[in-house]
């Protein structure tokens, strides 16, 4: 009897103590919204169409308007008392934001003179409200600099906007500003130049003041955003030599490489001077020997990009190759001969799949005077001879090969 008046009892306690608590929780939500409401009135009655408050504590406040150009600092606040320190700021006069140890300061110009308002918290929403002012403050310097440009992609590099990158997929057009020292404003088309991005690891490299060099992004959603676009674009712009693997910019002579989900590089085949084929890896030179570009790639990848390679250098010696006619033979794995019916010659090219190891020799049918079908081991080889007194040797990886390449000279000299 007595255990069942214990339990009973134990059960009442419960139950008050539940009552009490959500009554003090429905007490506090009203007081809250009271005081909320204290704080949309005051300042409407400031003329100040608020689109986000941030409460410091139930005394301090921040908003931002509704066109994120002006800031309101409300301090001493009391919603039974509407006298309080009031004051509005220009976002654009926002000088300087920091860390410091008790939370966050912003510096401002108010009334001509230097400001600064201290934030006593190490809230992530306070955090991330003064990063976003600040930032939406620099983006729209960076708008008004270039206001044919509809930048709709934005980071900056770290929570003080030590520099800030604004992104518009119109003509691809990427701005930087450099907020700190001597503050500058530039843009570049992210199409024409050398870049990389890479979403798993969180990598980007861009020209910034004519310089290659890895941009940090203190919003890691900017380098999704940024690479579908990008990505996109390309797919639109430039022609596809492998799906979602390898395009080709032939008006500019770019090539983009990609994973197809996660990764982006461009390589502006002008400034690249090898090519080399490695397990799991593609590595490329350039011809000022700054660095050496890599992009991961299997073997599937390897063998696209080398077959590329190897038909962007026979356009270089054999454009608008009639195959109906001409004869391009596959001499060795990266050697090929082209008997060129069209223009009266044959060409041998050697080391096809590369950039500056490529090489190729040239001989007009009337410079031919003889051929003959030599062996070497188990293998033929064909030997060519010039009027000039050359000779050329030409491998073959199949003995039928050798004998037909034997038979189209022969034919052309007998002629």
């Amino acid at each position: 009897m007595i255990l069942i008046f214990s339990i009973a009892f134990i059960i009442l306690l419960v139950g008050i103590a539940i009552v009490s608590i959500v009554l003090l929780l429905k007490v506090k939500k009203e007081q809250k919204i009271k005081h909320n409401s204290a704080i949309l009135d005051f300042l409407d009655s400031k003329i100040f169409y608020s689109k986000k408050i941030i409460e410091i504590n139930k005394h301090t406040f921040l908003a931002i308007n509704k066109d994120l150009n002006k800031l309101a600092i409300i301090e001493n606040f009391n919603h039974s008392n509407l006298s309080c320190t009031y004051i509005e700021v220009v976002t654009s006069f926002i000088i300087d934001i920091a860390e410091i140890n008790s939370g966050f300061r912003i510096d401002f110009i108010h009334q001509g003179e230097k400001r600064s308002f201290l934030i006593n918290s190490h809230s992530k929403e306070i955090k991330d409200f003064v990063y976003k002012v600040f930032k939406s403050a620099n983006i729209k310097r960076i708008k008004d600099k270039f206001p044919d440009n509809n930048f709709t992609i934005s980071s900056a590099s770290d929570f003080k906007n030590s520099y800030v990158w604004a992104y518009s997929p119109l003509n691809c057009t990427f701005a930087y500003f450099r907020t700190k020292e001597k503050p500058i404003i530039q843009k570049i088309n992210l199409r024409k130049k050398h870049f990389t991005i890479d979403v798993k690891y969180d990598y980007f490299e861009a020209p910034v003041f004519g310089e290659n060099q890895q941009l940090f992004c203190y919003e890691h959603n900017f380098l999704n955003e940024l690479f579908n676009s990008m990505f996109q674009t390309i797919k639109q712009k430039a022609s596809q030599i492998t799906e979602n693997l390898i395009y080709f910019d032939d008006y500019n002579n770019i090539v983009y490489l990609s994973n197809g989900y996660s990764s982006l590089q461009s390589l502006i085949l002008g400034d690249i001077e090898e090519v080399y084929y490695k397990d799991k890896k593609l590595l490329f030179t350039t011809f000022d020997d700054t660095k050496t570009i890599n992009f991961p790639a299997d073997n599937d990848l390897i063998k696209e990009f080398e077959d590329f390679v190897t038909g962007y250098n026979l356009r270089k010696i054999a454009n608008n190759f009639d195959y109906k006619i001409d004869k391009l033979i596959n001499t060795t794995q990266n050697t090929k001969l082209i008997i060129d019916f069209s223009r009266d010659r044959i060409v041998y090219c050697a080391n096809l799949n590369t950039f500056s190891h490529f090489s190729y020799l040239t001989i007009s049918f009337m410079n031919l005077e003889d051929v003959t079908l030599e062996k070497n081991g188990a293998n033929y080889f064909v030997r060519i001879f010039a009027k000039e007194k050359e000779i050329l040797d030409v491998s073959c990886n199949k003995n039928d090969v050798a004998k037909y390449i034997f038979a189209q000279i022969k034919s052309i000299i007998n002629k």
